[in-house]
Formats: structure tokens, C-alpha cells, sequence
């Protein structure tokens, strides 16, 4: 992929993500519990792209903005999963997965990947915390005795954009700091299909956002 390619696909994934947020507000008087939680969650992503963009553009490392991000991101996951899944885990193990993970970030910033260097550590233990809890929703599904409309449920999308976005970039995270020395055309290319799987799970939190959920 060419830096023009590159850029203009990162450039569209940034400016879709108004999209959901857009919704979250015109619609949140209607959004469920579920809804109203993706959209803090959407609040807060365009909020760290949006500064992210602007220090690249300032040609000042923006690596230092996802250190903090993925402590808010993966409370914030965890926290429209708490509910979901209440009935194959308690409370205290919601609280004990969050500190842990809280603990994990900053002793991998302080001692093994600084501010100046991209937390795939971090981030990769992220994505495999976040495909259990898909997995895990999709069981508890699994368990329902009543039939329900998938398509109308706003978790069911929030949950199928998590595991699809996670599982394709969760070698990427592990490697990243490897292959993206430099910029190369190898480089390009794997960026601009993390770009693509980005614009993916934005659609899906579109319409996560968008659909009406039948009332129990």
C-alpha cells in the first residue's frame, strides 16, 4: 500500500467515527443501557483520535495519548460487559480483572515500554481480555432458553465488532512494535488493513447504536 493509500484510508476511518457519535447524540433519549454505555465509549475514542491526530500533525509522538486510553478503553468495555454477563461472573471478578489490568499497564509503561514506545503489551492483552468477554457473551446466548432477535439487539452488534475487530488485530498488536520500524510499503499495508477493520467496527457501533431494541 502507498503512503497516499495509507493515508487517505486512516483519514477516512478518523472522520466515520463521527458517525456513531452523531446517532449516540440525535438518539440517546431512545438508547437502552447497553446503547447509552457504547456511547460513552464512542465519546471517549473520538476525544483520543481526535488528539492523537492533532499532535501527528504537530509532528509530536502520540504514542503517550494510548498509554492512557487503554486503561479508560478497557474499563469502559469491561463495563458494558458487567451487566451482560452477571450471570457467568460475579462482581468481585469485574473488579479484580480491573485492577489487575490497571496494574499490568502502568508497570509495563514504568519498566518495559515507555511513553515514548507503542504498549503493545498492553494493547495485546487487551484484545485477549476482550475475546473472552465476546466469547463469553455468545455462551450466555447460547444458554437463553427464549428466542430473541439478534438483529435488534444492540449488544449482539457491540459484541460481533469486538470479536471481529480484536481477533484480526491481535497479532498485529503483539508485533507491532517489530514491523513498524520505519515506513515502509509492509508497513503501509498492515496499517491501512487496521484502518479497515477500524471503519468495520465503527459500522457496527453505528448501527449497535441505531437499532430499536425490543423491549423485554
Amino acid at each position: 500500500m502507498s503512503k497516499e493509500a495509507f493515508e487517505n484510508t486512516t483519514l477516512a476511518a478518523f472522520i466515520l467515527l463521527f458517525l456513531p457519535l452523531m446517532v449516540s447524540i440525535f438518539r440517546y433519549k431512545f438508547l437502552n443501557s447497553s446503547q447509552r454505555k457504547l456511547s460513552i465509549l464512542v465519546l471517549c475514542i473520538v476525544i483520543t483520535e481526535t488528539t492523537s491526530r492533532l499532535l501527528w500533525y504537530q509532528k509530536i509522538n502520540n504514542l503517550p495519548v494510548y498509554h492512557f486510553y487503554i486503561i479508560i478503553e478497557f474499563l469502559l468495555i469491561m463495563y458494558i460487559y458487567r451487566d451482560e454477563l452477571s450471570g457467568l461472573f460475579s462482581k468481585l471478578f469485574f473488579v479484580v480483572l480491573g485492577f489487575g489490568f490497571i496494574i499490568f499497564s502502568i508497570i509495563n509503561t514504568f519498566f518495559f515500554q515507555d511513553l515514548s514506545t507503542f504498549n503493545s503489551n498492553a494493547t495485546t492483552l487487551l484484545g485477549v481480555l476482550v475475546i473472552f468477554f465476546a466469547l463469553s457473551y455468545f455462551y450466555a446466548l447460547l444458554k437463553e432458553v427464549k428466542y430473541s432477535a439478534l438483529e435488534t439487539n444492540p449488544m449482539f452488534w457491540i459484541n460481533s465488532g469486538f470479536l471481529i475487530y480484536f481477533s484480526s488485530n491481535l497479532i498485529l498488536f503483539f508485533i507491532n512494535n517489530n514491523m513498524f520500524k520505519g515506513s515502509t510499503e509492509a508497513s503501509y499495508l498492515v496499517w491501512g488493513l487496521h484502518a479497515i477493520v477500524n471503519i468495520v467496527l465503527t459500522i457496527f457501533y453505528t448501527i449497535a447504536l441505531w437499532v430499536n431494541p425490543k423491549k423485554p
